[in-house]
């Protein structure tokens, strides 16, 4: 199965993950020369990619419908294609832009203003951090009734009546007895960000308007909050909530709700939920739970969050070609019947051969996250035994193996995503690396990722964001691992070699 998933192009800057899947949602980045050439948008790299995570690069499809609106129908100037005109007017009221015109041609909806560098970057930025982009396959269906492309990708998907509900009720057996409203969204970022904006809403009418971050979250987790909260504070400590106690008891009146990861991204931390549950219910402070890093099918946060936000695209779907999230929203909450009222507002629906792929897809989520689960205790084993690597961040850490346990759906049951810190020069180890190496996670096939450059380019390529990070205890060099399904000991050797004189 290694050589079957990891050989074919592994060596190729740009190639898809999957390599021969047209909606594959990660790229090939096989030397920090390649990473460092993305993230810098040099041509010689952009040329390559064949392939690219959605919110950060556009789909070829989409490019495709880009240059039919100028060539066939005139448009000049920025135009951005999104999921639903519900988005559109939502980015246009957002930033005030001013004489912008929303076309809807065969349920392909595009964004169009004047030019405005600003503006544009305003609204790419915020594409990228709320997804609310439109689907590939929706991109692939309009280019086939307009007779821009020759055939469908063929692909195997369950089609059902109703493929929304048959996702919620995968999804909700993974929470018996709970009643959990489920909420299909385009990606876990528009999940994240429905949910934000409908508790911001409820929560500002009471005064409330802080929100709190706990732990080094995922970029985009960050920017929504820093860019469109009225004020965020992080406290990065996660294991030690004393400092967040202290700040409670003075502004605890003042706080919004707090958003967490379970476990954070990229360093596998978790907090004692129990006693976070019970501060935060001193303040009356909701919580919302981002479980994206392990999944549903590994971690109930039910019992402690009012809302739960996964990214689909990860674990449950396990081959990186569906862009989809879920929000579950906890009927113990008392801001449910608000949320369940409120967050369909900002909710991006997805595309309805998305949802018959995800139906097909997460049949299998439990069983991949079990024998993926295995194969990460293998190699954090490993890891932690071999005196190249001067750390590994995984759920049985010492650091994190009481509170993840406290999460964890089962005794032995691992996170399926591992980081290291090489103690040997990033780029001998990276370079050499013969397995494939790319953005996203969650995948049935070990894919390892720079987290920092990827994420963080602004803090990894300059001495004063270098000694920010060593300062919080992030090294640049942190390889992120995507567990797969592989032969462990396949996998063992790969890193030996890699990690070799």
């Amino acid at each position: 199965m290694l050589k079957e998933v990891q050989e074919p192009f592994r060596r190729v800057c740009g190639e898809r993950i999957p390599f021969s899947n047209v909606h594959a949602v990660s790229m090939s980045l096989p030397l920090v020369a390649d990473v460092v050439g993305y993230e810098e948008k040099r041509v010689e790299t952009l040329s390559r990619l064949k392939a690219g995570y959605p919110r950060f690069i556009a789909h070829a499809y989409v490019e495709k419908i880009l240059d039919y609106n100028r060539e066939r129908k005139g448009i000049e100037g920025p135009q951005f294609i999104v999921n639903s005109k519900k988005a559109a007017e939502h980015i246009v009221d957002l930033f005030g832009i001013s004489s912008a015109s929303i076309l809807e041609d065969e349920g392909i909806v595009t964004l169009v203003f004047p030019d405005n560098k600003e503006k544009e970057l305003e609204v790419l930025s915020f594409i990228q951090h709320t997804g609310c982009l439109v689907s590939s396959r929706k991109a692939e269906d309009y280019l086939f009734k307009k007779g821009l492309i020759d055939s469908l990708y063929s692909e195997e998907t369950f089609k059902e009546e109703d493929p929304n509900a048959s996702v919620c009720k995968e999804l909700g057996n993974l929470y018996p007895g709970r009643n959990l409203e489920i909420l299909l969204t385009t990606s876990g970022m528009n999940g994240i960000y429905a949910t934000f904006k409908a508790l911001d809403e409820a929560r500002a009418k009471e005064g409330k308007i802080l929100w709190l971050r706990l732990g080094w979250l995922y970029v985009d987790n960050i920017r929504i909050l820093e860019k469109y909260s009225r004020g965020s504070r992080i406290f990065h400590e996660v294991a030690d909530l004393s400092e967040l106690e202290e700040f409670l008891e003075k502004e605890g009146n003042r706080v919004a709700a707090i958003l967490t990861e379970s476990p954070t991204n990229p360093l596998i931390q978790v907090p004692d939920y129990p006693k976070l549950k019970n501060l935060l219910d001193r303040y009356g402070i909701p919580l919302i739970a981002d479980i994206s890093v392990a999944g549903s099918a590994v971690v109930d946060l039910s019992p402690y969050a009012d809302v739960i936000v996964e990214s689909l695209t990860k674990f449950a779907c396990g081959n990186a070609d569906v862009m989809m999230g879920a929000v579950f929203l906890n009927p113990k909450s008392e801001y449910f019947y608000f949320l369940k009222d409120r967050c369909p507002a900002f909710v991006e629906s997805p595309y309805v051969r998305d949802l018959e792929r995800m139906a097909y897809e997460v049949c299998g989520y439990k069983e991949r996250v079990r024998e993926i689960g295995r194969n990460a205790l293998i190699l954090a084993k490993f890891f932690q035994n071999h005196p190249k690597i001067k750390a590994v961040h995984w759920s049985g850490s010492e650091e994190n193996r009481e509170n993840f346990s406290k999460i964890a759906r089962e005794k032995d049951l691992h996170c399926g995503v591992i980081t290291i810190e090489p103690g040997i020069p990033l780029e001998k180890f990276y370079d050499s690396l013969e397995l494939l190496k790319g953005p996203s996670f969650g995948t049935e096939f070990t894919l390892n990722m720079l987290y920092m450059y990827l994420a963080h380019y602004e803090l990894v390529s300059t001495e004063k964001g270098r000694a920010f990070l060593r300062e919080i205890g992030l090294d640049p060099s942190l390889v992120r691992i995507s567990v797969g399904r592989e032969n462990p000991d396949l996998l063992i050797e790969e890193y030996k070699k890699a990690l070799s004189d």
